[in-house]
């Protein structure tokens, strides 16, 4: 199956997708924060890059724009719960928005996640 990068700064959230990511077979690799994803996209290769948005310090932006530098094939899924720095905002979710190749809103249910996987682990 894939290797796939899972940056989350959740434990608990981290800790689902990984299991919902080995359970379909995937090698995942994780990270807590943008930073340690960033020093590990230089050295390794990623199928597939699936990172939290708003993180404290590099955010999934920093992310998927150093990614992309480092690995032009790799796919990008960003996932978000909104903006924390704006009270209520509700975020439509576009990709384009983040540089990511789609994006998923929290929360969102298992079924969409392998679909979004699998949609984009399609080769073109």
């Amino acid at each position: 199956m894939a290797s796939i990068l899972l940056i989350e700064d959740v434990p608990a959230v981290l800790l689902s997708l990984r299991l919902i990511l080995q359970g379909k077979g995937h090698q995942v690799t994780d990270a807590t924060n943008g930073a340690e994803a960033v020093e590990l996209l230089r050295v390794t290769r990623f199928d597939l890059v699936i990172t939290d948005i708003w993180m404290a310090g590099a955010s999934g932006v920093d992310v998927i724009r150093e990614g992309r530098r480092h690995s032009p094939p790799t796919r990008f899924l960003g996932i978000t719960g909104g903006n924390p720095n704006v009270s209520g905002q509700v975020e439509e979710p576009h990709p384009d928005r983040y540089g990511a190749d789609l994006l998923l809103r929290k929360p969102f249910k298992r079924e969409a996640l392998l679909s979004a996987v699998e949609q984009l682990l399609r080769p073109s």
